[in-house]
């Protein structure tokens, strides 16, 4: 596919923009001592995916914790570790290792929410961040069951992406057989293996995954779509879905985000060319919808207006361009473009997201908008926001820290 993007105003993000130490390091702490309050308040229940009138629920699950169920409970667990890597507090290790590891090894002997694409956003900051950090085999041998069991069920090897769900699902004219931006958060768990098993394999089908994003879910202008549908008999490509963003043929910005962070994740398990090309184009389209207070909309098709935006973008898109930046000499123009925007947008988090809103809420951040067509988690909070939120501080307080993902 032939993009021709370009950056609209350059001069927006010409100038170096430094967040001070001293706001980055008031930030975590105000961050870290939230999370510690809420669990030593709640306990170290795995919440919700996004808040209720700004509060998290959690429901009956393992003893003493709330179930590790959704697609973001990793994300949950790897907030301890990140606070932990910012503080050295040994209360955020202990939940990470010692209250949550024993639930993914329940989840895994149960079965529990493994049919799905989204394991790697489980798994990945659930049990291969414990393993990086500690070297915990049960950690490891955990996420290797697990990755064992979703590379044979959610992979097509026919159609090379990450299956949404299976080939026979169907709802009117939406089938199962697609992927989606979402995954490409999810190769990290084929790339991870491969290095740890030595299995090639494994890591081929992850290039295949994030080609064929590039190929179909990116468009001409750079935009993307949420879904990609592919006939489920032939592996031929159908067309394109949008279920969370204002239409199919909008951008949806989080599902965007996914890319801004995770071509630079896979570009630097392999150092394909192409994918820092394709990458260019999606951050081109990014900056170029991104509103003047540097927080994006819920839908890259507003730039203006009313309409909630959604902070967990901001921030994800900081951790990517942050990411990328580290396989771009000086004299590539886009460097400094890209330490410019991912400062700004990080900063416009710390001072617009992070203060009174007239009520408490538990999330870290708030003015995070899960999913508005459906009418989930409009203007709240969300685990995932508060996941990338602390990763993205780590990231500007300490530019060598080793990713999980």
């Amino acid at each position: 596919m032939i993009r021709n993007t370009r950056l609209e105003r350059p001069e927006r993000f010409a100038k170096p923009h430094v967040i001070p130490r001293e706001k980055l390091l008031a930030a975590a702490k105000a961050a870290c001592d939230k999370l510690k309050a809420r669990v030593e308040r709640d306990g170290a229940d795995f919440p919700s995916t996004c808040s209720t009138q700004y509060k998290y629920t959690v429901g009956p699950g393992v003893p003493g914790l709330g179930p590790n169920r959704n697609w973001e409970s990793g994300m949950y667990t790897g907030c301890f570790w990140l606070a932990y890597e910012l503080t050295g507090d040994e209360f955020f290790k202990k939940v990470a290792l010692d209250m949550h590891l024993p639930t993914y090894v329940e989840r895994f002997e149960n079965m529990r929410g493994l049919d799905d694409h989204d394991v790697g956003f489980v798994y990945v900051p659930g049990c291969v961040s414990t393993y990086k950090l500690t070297g915990n085999e049960l950690a490891k041998e955990t996420a290797l069951k697990v990755f064992d069991y979703y590379y044979n069920k959610s992979y097509s090897k026919e159609g090379k992406f990450i299956i949404r769900s299976h080939k026979s699902w169907r709802k009117g004219q939406i089938y199962g057989y697609r992927t989606m931006m979402d995954s490409l958060m999810n190769a990290p768990f084929l790339f991870w293996a491969s290095e740890v098993t030595g299995n090639e394999e494994y890591k081929r089908s992850a290039l295949d995954h994030v080609k064929t994003t590039a190929d179909y879910l990116i468009r001409c202008d750079g935009s993307s779509y949420h879904h990609y549908q592919f006939d489920p008999v032939t592996s031929e490509p159908l067309h394109g879905v949008t279920l969370q963003g204002k239409s199919d043929e909008s951008c949806w910005s989080r599902g965007h985000s996914w890319g801004v962070y995770g071509f630079p994740i896979a570009y630097s398990y392999s150092q394909e060319p192409f994918i820092k090309e394709v990458h260019r184009h999606v951050v081109n389209f990014m900056l170029n919808h991104l509103p003047d207070d540097n927080i994006p909309y819920w839908d890259f098709d507003y730039v203006s207006g009313d309409q909630p935006r959604d902070s967990s973008v901001a921030c994800i898109c900081a951790c990517g361009l942050h990411e990328m930046c580290k396989y771009l000499s000086d004299d590539e123009p886009e460097k400094a473009i890209y330490e410019c925007a991912g400062a700004k947008m990080l900063e416009a988090v710390i001072d617009n997201c992070t203060g009174d809103i007239g009520t408490r809420y538990d999330g870290l951040i708030c003015h995070v908008t899960h999913a508005k067509p459906q009418g989930q988690g409009v203007d709240e909070c969300a685990v995932y926001g508060d996941y990338f939120y602390l990763e993205a501080l780590l990231r500007y307080l300490k530019p060598d820290w080793k990713k999980y993902w």
